[in-house]
C-alpha cells in the first residue's frame, strides 16, 4: 500500500504547487504528494525542472483544466490531443503512471448540448484522444465519478465502471473517492462490484477538513470494507491542510 496527500485543496491558493508543501508531505510520512496535472502542464519549462527535481509519484489527479471542454458540441479533439501531449510527457518525467480523470467542469455539457450529445462526444474523446494519447504515454488514466452539481456525466461509482466496461482497455480503468460517494447517496457495497477495475482511492471528511477524516463513519466504513476485499493499491487524502502525520497514522492503522 502506498498513502499519499493530494496538494490541490491543502494549497492556497487552490491547486498551485508550492515548495513548502511538497516537503511537508514528505515530512509527514506520505510515500508522495499528489499533484493536479493540470497545474504542472501550465508550468513554465525552468518551473516544472524545479519540481522534477523535487518529487515524483504514481499517481496524479485533475488531468484536464475548465477550458478544454469534452462532453460540449464545441470541443476540439486536436486541442485535447495537444494538450495531452503535454501533460503526459511531463507526468511521465514525474514517474507517474496513474491519472485521476476527473475535471469536472471540462467534463460537463451544457446548453444547447444534450445529455445524449454530451455522453456521445465524451466517449468519442476518450475512444479517440484519451485512450491513444495513454498507451503512447504508457499512463493509464483513470475515470473519477465526482458529485453531482460538480458534474453532470459519470456521477456514480457504478457510472464510472460502466464507461470501463464499455471501452474494456487497460489504459482506461476507475477510480473511488469516497467523499464523492457519500455526497451522491451510494452505498459502499459498490466498491466490491467495481473493485476490479479500481485502481485508486481518494479519501476526506466532511467540507474536505483533514481531521473530521478521521470521524466520518462512512468513510470508516468504506476503509474497513476495502481491507476486507483485500485492496493494496495507492491511497491519497484529498483535504484541507492540518496535522498530517496524525491522519496518516490514522490512516495506516484502518487499513
Amino acid at each position: 500500500m502506498e498513502y499519499g496527500f493530494c496538494t490541490g485543496f491543502a494549497s492556497v491558493p487552490l491547486w498551485q504547487i508550492e515548495e513548502d508543501m511538497i516537503l511537508d508531505i514528505k515530512a509527514s510520512g506520505y510515500d508522495y504528494p499528489e499533484f493536479p496535472v493540470m497545474s504542472f502542464a501550465e508550468m513554465s519549462e525552468e518551473e516544472f525542472s524545479r519540481l522534477e527535481k523535487m518529487a515524483s509519484a504514481p499517481v496524479a489527479c485533475n488531468l484536464f483544466p475548465s477550458y478544454i471542454p469534452l462532453s460540449n458540441n464545441n470541443r476540439d479533439l486536436e486541442k485535447v490531443r495537444e494538450y495531452l501531449d503535454i501533460a503526459f510527457s511531463r507526468a511521465s518525467r514525474l514517474s507517474i503512471g496513474k491519472i485521476i480523470f476527473g475535471s469536472g467542469k471540462a467534463r460537463s455539457f451544457s446548453s444547447p448540448t444534450t445529455l445524449e450529445e454530451g455522453k456521445k462526444n465524451l466517449y468519442e474523446a476518450i475512444e479517440k484522444a484519451i485512450i491513444p494519447k495513454a498507451k503512447e504515454y504508457g499512463i493509464k488514466v483513470l475515470v473519477e465519478p465526482l458529485t453531482r452539481g460538480e458534474c453532470n456525466i459519470i456521477n456514480t461509482l457504478l457510472d464510472g465502471y460502466e464507461a470501463v466496461k464499455y471501452f474494456n482497455d487497460d489504459s482506461f480503468l476507475l477510480m473511488a473517492d469516497l467523499f464523492h460517494m457519500k455526497n451522491n447517496g451510494e452505498s459502499l457495497e459498490t466498491l466490491r462490484e467495481c473493485l476490479p477495475s479500481i485502481r485508486h482511492i481518494h479519501i476526506a471528511g466532511k467540507d474536505r477538513e483533514l481531521e473530521a477524516t478521521t470521524k466520518y463513519s462512512y468513510l470508516i466504513q468504506g476503509l474497513n470494507l476495502l481491507k476486507t476485499l483485500g485492496y493494496n493499491g495507492t491511497i491519497s487524502l484529498e483535504t484541507k491542510d492540518g496535522d498530517k502525520k496524525k491522519v496518516l497514522q490514522w490512516l495506516k492503522t484502518m487499513i
